[in-house]
């Protein structure tokens, strides 16, 4: 009779067994459904942030809002930090070449040569000054590019003559020297008479005793040494006078030698 309780006693025990390992088996069940529903919601997560982004970029569209659980916490700086990224500024410092040294305002062409004109027009000036002669000889200020020189012909050359009057030449020297140290200028000799009418057979007109007088005068500077190219002779005769031609004193006025001087382009 006691055998037989005990063996009713193990068999009853047994249940126990079973029902710990369907509760480990179960306990293990829900761990996995829980790992793999969190897994889930990263990869949605992951899914919708991919879409958006996708939209924002392409499209233009709007943000597709995700669900409160799926948000992240927003990260709150420190008060500190959120300060210094406030006040923080980056100010460029100047850089400064200590080799470097200011450059000189450039001169513009038009001052530059005006001022060689002006610089030529005294120097001509102080020549003549110097030689006494400023009654028979003007030298006009720059104009249009240009210095005229006028020396009065009969200081020059007698009455319809085209000879020079040689004890003249010191005020065609001193021209010449200027010309020597100013070889950028270019000068063009013009031969003017007065109104009174000359017709002989060297000279059939005003025309020619211009035009040969100036030629003469060309002449002597290119054996002065100045080249040929810088020089040009032209005769007006008595189309240009600087005046009238009613007393012998204006008519000798207008008898006369003009020394045209310009500068050469660079």
């Amino acid at each position: 009779m006691s055998s037989r309780k005990i063996v009713d006693s193990e068999e009853s025990n047994g249940w126990i067994t079973t029902f710990a390992d369907l509760m480990t088996l179960l306990l293990v069940f829900f761990v996995l459904l829980f790992s793999m529903s969190t897994v889930e919601k990263e990869r949605f997560a992951s899914t919708v942030r991919s879409f958006q982004l996708a939209i924002n970029t392409s499209t233009g569209g709007s943000i597709i809002p995700l669900p409160e659980e799926l948000r992240a916490p927003a990260t709150e700086l420190p008060e500190a930090l959120e300060d210094d990224s406030q006040q923080l500024q980056i100010q460029p410092e100047p850089i400064i070449l200590e080799d470097e040294k200011p450059r000189a305002p450039e001169v513009p062409e038009d001052s530059e040569r005006t001022q060689e004109l002006e610089y030529m027009s005294n120097s001509l000036k102080d020549v003549f000054s110097t030689m006494g002669v400023k009654d028979v000889v003007e030298v006009g200020e720059p104009k249009d590019g240009k210095i005229r020189v006028r020396v009065k012909g009969s200081v020059l050359f007698n009455s319809g003559d085209a000879a020079f009057n040689r004890q003249m030449m010191p005020i065609l020297d001193g021209l010449l020297d200027r010309l020597e140290e100013n070889p950028e200028f270019r000068v063009d000799i013009q031969g003017h008479t007065d109104d009174v009418p000359i017709e002989t057979a060297q000279f059939p007109s005003n025309w020619e005793l211009s035009a040969v007088r100036a030629t003469t005068v060309l002449r002597y500077m290119v054996r002065g040494g100045i080249d040929p190219e810088r020089l040009t002779a032209t005769g007006y005769g008595d189309s240009l006078p600087i005046g009238p031609n009613n007393t012998p004193e204006q008519r000798a006025d207008n008898r006369r030698i003009e020394f045209v001087l310009e500068k050469s382009q660079k």
